[in-house]
């Protein structure tokens, strides 16, 4: 049974006339007379009776016709919903993204982006959460790239977009730490399991040789900012202009520390790359990276 056979069968039971079919169909009779029978013996039903040149559906055929009328109307409702999404994307912009790109990278890029193309009625859409909850739903449709933390997944392409050098962060008031081993002798606090830079971050200590100790843990790094502000603990945390508003002191890494970074990444979907307007801002983000 193919798609063709259930467009004629339908329009053939709607004008009763083979020879009307055809012609609304843009297909000669003897094509439709053929189509209809290889569905009546695939089918092992007869769904018209003919008398003269008129047709007449049987019952089977009427049962027959009410599920064709289902997937038909299911099938153009889905084109009609696929091609309004394809038009929203030429027009808008879907983009997540882990939250700290939203404090400035984000904004300011749109920023200078819509200055220089004065592209006019796009918009810009965008949500931030973690790196593995933001690939999921780049898979889902839901953005048309992201920006998140680093990921092995084969089915994406990623290129470095910048990087957030590591800092100590201390209680106000308290000791500073001047060496690693120091460092892991305090109180730390821990990025939860489902930030993407947990893992990165443990790697990095892990290669380096150290393990500490963490005792408490907070999503992202203004949570974790206001636990150290309250002399919860101390934390390795990427370094962030918002962070220098906080009640906190904010100190370079003991050496060696030069690997000691959080990379964001402009990331897309390698069978999915975008489209329209989201295409033109994906390249200039490329653009500006490779400047």
């Amino acid at each position: 049974m193919t798609l063709n056979q259930l467009i004629y069968f339908e329009k053939i039971a709607e004008v009763e006339n083979m020879g009307l079919a055809a012609d609304l169909l843009h297909i000669s009779q003897p094509s439709l007379s053929i189509s209809l029978s290889n569905l009546e013996k695939e089918l092992n039903l007869t769904l018209f009776n003919r008398v003269g040149r008129k047709l007449f559906i049987t019952l089977d055929g009427q049962q027959f016709l009410k599920h064709t009328k289902k997937i038909l109307a299911e099938l153009r409702e889905t084109q009609a919903h696929m091609r309004s999404l394809s038009a929203d994307r030429e027009v808008e912009v879907r983009i997540g993204c882990i939250s700290p790109v939203l404090y400035d990278y984000l904004p300011r890029s749109i920023r200078e982006f819509q200055a220089l193309t004065k592209i006019k009625d796009i918009k810009f859409d965008f949500i931030a959460n973690h790196t593995p909850i933001l690939i999921r739903m780049l898979k889902e449709g839901y953005f048309d790239f992201i920006l998140s933390s680093h990921s092995s997944d084969p089915e994406l392409s990623q290129q470095l977009v910048y990087s957030n050098p590591l800092v100590l962060l201390c209680p106000p008031n308290a000791y500073v730490p001047k060496t690693w081993n120091e460092i892991l002798e305090q109180t730390l606090i821990d990025f939860q399991e489902i930030s993407a830079f947990h893992d990165e971050l443990h790697l990095l200590l892990e290669q380096h040789g150290l393990h500490p100790l963490f005792v408490h843990k907070a999503p992202d790094e203004e949570s974790i900012a206001s636990l150290v502000s309250y002399g919860y603990g101390y934390a390795i945390c990427p370094s962030l202009n918002i962070l220098e508003k906080m009640n906190i002191q904010i100190t370079p890494l003991p050496t060696p520390n030069e690997d000691f970074a959080r990379k964001i990444y402009l990331t897309q979907l390698l069978y999915r790359p975008p489209i329209g307007n989201a295409k033109q801002f994906f390249d200039y983000l490329k653009a500006k990276i490779n400047a």
